[in-house]
């Protein structure tokens, strides 16, 4: 039986819950592209993949939103995001173009992350980057809204998810990696914490706090990501349900699953999780992930040493110079600034 919780609380700025629903997406992903997940049940690597995107997708969301609120100079903001995602992306990207020959014009379409979009460039073993694309596409609308008075973002976010959510109902598209398919997922985490944050924060909270909310959430997602061939009418609330879940958890942190989500042995594995993403597929390509049935599964333990071995690297010891450099850069802008006001 779920367990009591305290009356709800705003979530604050440091969210250790979120290491932990990130730590929860990146084992997701892995799990269905590297285990046989479809022999226990049919379909399930697919809906388990979903999962751990839309759990990706909606904390990005919410991170990006909490950026437009908090009116980050434009280009702190670009500097911030494109620090955080090209170094790695673009190395592995070049490598595996050179690697696997990929023709130079789908090799681009990757580097400037418009793969996902029609006509569809996606090619093995970056076919990944789907996600990439419709994130950078959404930083691209974020540093619009901040050019923007900040009052078109409590506007225009909403907006988008309601239009994404109706075009995703009308035409019946129940999966893919294009960005209006799967935009709702982000969308969906920056109006949460527009809600959070906003004149109805306290109404939303007691909303969150519904003691079910935390054990219900999770079931509910994963039916919703499950997509048989006639279809599931629930995936078009996949984005509502991770919002929901996410925002059970921020405002209910003593519940047992916050707490166990909250704590420290997830920092780490939030931390590598983007390098663990970028560099899972090229590697499973290689002689790591090659083989006959019970040898490609018997090299599964190697693999995943190689994956989080240099994802550690990669964070710590190359993206992180990365990121200190945007982030000094940050700082300079905002002494440049203080003295105006």
């Amino acid at each position: 039986m779920p367990d009591r919780t305290d009356s709800p609380v705003p979530p604050s700025r440091r969210k250790p819950v979120l290491d932990g629903v990130r730590a929860c997406s990146i084992v997701l992903v892995l799990m269905a592209h590297l285990l046989p997940l479809n022999d226990l049940l049919a379909g399930s690597n697919y809906a388990v993949g979903e999962f751990g995107m839309a759990l990706f997708f909606v904390l990005s969301g919410y991170l990006i939103g909490g950026q437009l609120l908090r009116r980050v100079s434009p280009r702190v903001f670009v500097a911030h995001r494109l620090a955080r995602v090209l170094p790695l992306a673009w190395t592995v990207a070049l490598i595996v173009g050179l690697v696997w020959a990929i023709d130079p014009p789908r090799l681009i379409a990757h580097l400037l992350f418009y793969a996902n979009l029609p006509p569809k460039q996606l090619t093995h073993p970056l076919d990944h980057y789907w996600s990439l694309c419709v994130e950078l596409q959404f930083y691209a609308i974020a540093a619009l809204l901040l050019c923007l008075q900040p009052r078109w973002t409590w506007f225009v976010v909403p907006a988008l998810l309601l239009a994404d959510t109706t075009y995703r109902v009308s035409q019946g598209a129940m999966g893919g990696s294009v960005t209006w398919v799967r935009g709702d997922d982000i969308l969906a985490g920056a109006v949460l914490i527009l809600l959070l944050k906003g004149p109805a924060r306290e109404r939303v909270c007691r909303f969150l706090a519904a003691r079910l909310w935390p054990w219900l959430m999770p079931p509910l997602l994963y039916v919703a990501c499950v997509l048989p061939e006639g279809g599931n009418h629930l995936n078009y609330f996949r984005s509502y349900f991770a919002a929901i879940w996410v925002g059970s958890l921020l405002c209910q942190p003593s519940s047992r699953l916050s707490c166990w989500l909250s704590h420290a042995r997830w920092a780490w594995l939030a931390a590598v999780s983007y390098a663990v993403y970028i560099l899972h597929v090229p590697l499973a390509a290689t002689w790591l992930g090659s083989g006959d049935l019970l040898e490609k599964y018997a090299k599964r333990p190697l693999l995943l040493v190689v994956v989080f071995a240099l994802a550690h690297l990669s964070t710590f010891y190359f993206e992180r110079r990365f990121t200190r450099w945007a982030r000094a850069y940050g700082e300079r802008q905002a002494r440049r600034i203080q003295p105006l006001h």
